[in-house]
């Protein structure tokens, strides 16, 4: 949770109705399940590929 504080802008316009706690509860979740999600799947796709979409889908949110 607290590198994705660093990643997190309450600030920006998009963020304004929203509170940082929310933001961090759901970013940690959704990473959290995602991992969950790909492990108990049998890791179909590599590390690095999952690091990679992951770390798009996070931008995408922040």
């Amino acid at each position: 949770m607290e590198e994705f504080n660093e990643e997190v802008d309450p600030s920006e316009e998009r963020n304004l109705e929203l509170t940082e706690v929310v933001m961090l509860q759901f970013m940690g979740t959704a990473y959290v399940g995602v991992v969950e999600w790909w492990i108990t799947h049998g890791m179909p796709h590599s590390p690095t590929e999952m690091a990679k979409q992951v770390g798009i889908l996070l931008e995408r949110i922040v």
